[in-house]
């Protein structure tokens, strides 16, 4: 059966520093290579928040953002064989060119000519938009569309409990409460981490991590493995300081400023700073933790807010930290 599909479609386009603007564009054409994508539902991701208020990647503006979707598919392109229209699916943003050095080493993840959905190409802030069909999975039945649209956050997270290394028996501190955070607590405990710790500020975000213990001052050498999950030098001291001998720091989060670190320390106690920047292709893990009722992933989502009220959605997102934890923008269902 063939969709009728509209010419235009409304979207969020950033279009200078903190001016996000709906608009109408024209409709995006796939590759052979890709899908078009009808959103469902895109998540909003505190990396967006940044784009919009420093645009830290000096992306071409103007340019539609997000980059955490879910949708159904509604056109393949020439070369698509093992996805069809009617397919729920879940989407990941980077796109890996598969033919420079660090590709060809095995690390599509760090790629030198790296593509990303709301950066060099429009992004999930739209009612369609186009992925490579390589970057596509189908949903299963059970994950919906907003909870789907978190395949890549949790891919990430996995991302960073392998770069901790074997968890097994550990005990973990993370400092952050927001939602990677989050999600990277409940991880640390689905790999066998014997104490999980978290360090952060918001009661309420605090109190959405199950089976947690909650600690304002970690104590000095009491973790085997500390991972950074927020954009704070403060809390990477705090994640240093609780470090033991022979312990790991997995930097997960961005911290664009030089910080002062204690080498002597780090020598004399041959601990480990490691760093975490997207995943291995971790979708297909990130699926089956997204299916996993005993992670209560779906709890992350706080709130579904309709496209058309996506200003409050943002306010929620940026402003409400008491009240929010991931906020998703919903698009007219069929």
């Amino acid at each position: 059966m063939t969709i009728q599909l509209p010419a235009t479609m409304h979207a969020l386009q950033l279009q200078g520093l903190n001016q996000l603007v709906q608009v109408r564009l024209p409709l995006p054409i796939p590759k052979p290579d890709e899908v078009l994508i009808r959103t469902m539902a895109t998540t909003i991701c505190t990396s967006d928040l940044h784009d919009i208020a420093q645009n830290p990647f000096g992306t071409v503006l103007p340019k539609v953002l997000g980059h955490e979707g879910a949708g159904v598919i509604v056109q393949c392109g020439a070369d698509v064989k093992d996805l069809s229209s009617g397919m729920r699916v879940a989407t990941h943003p980077v796109v890996p060119c598969g033919e420079c050095a660090e590709c060809l080493r095995g690390f599509g993840h760090l790629c030198l000519r790296m593509g990303h959905l709301g950066i060099d190409r429009p992004g999930t802030f739209a009612e369609y938009y186009v992925q490579r069909v390589d970057r596509v999975r189908e949903l299963p039945d059970e994950v919906s569309f907003s909870l789907g649209a978190l395949m890549e956050p949790v891919a990430n997270c996995l991302q960073a409990i392998s770069r901790a290394g074997n968890v097994m028996g550990k005990d973990v501190l993370v400092v952050g409460d927001g939602p990677f955070g989050n999600i990277i607590a409940r991880l640390a405990i689905r790999a066998g981490a014997s104490r999980v710790m978290v360090a952060g500020k918001e009661p309420f975000r605090l109190g959405m991590i199950p089976g947690v213990e909650i600690v304002d001052n970690p104590a000095s050498g009491s973790v085997d493995i500390a991972i950074l999950a927020v954009s704070s030098s403060t809390a990477l001291q705090t994640c240093l300081s609780a470090l033991r001998k022979r312990g790991r720091v997995v930097i997960f989060s961005l911290l664009q400023d030089p910080v002062s670190i204690d080498l002597f320390t780090l020598h004399v106690s041959e601990q480990e700073i490691v760093g975490c920047c997207n995943d291995e292709d971790k979708m297909d893990e990130a699926l089956t933790c997204l299916s996993d009722p005993a992670l209560h992933l779906s709890d992350l989502v706080t709130h579904e807010v309709p496209f058309a009220q996506w200003a409050e959605a943002f306010h929620l997102a940026k402003d409400r930290h008491d009240l929010a934890l991931k906020v998703a923008l919903i698009f007219n269902k069929t």
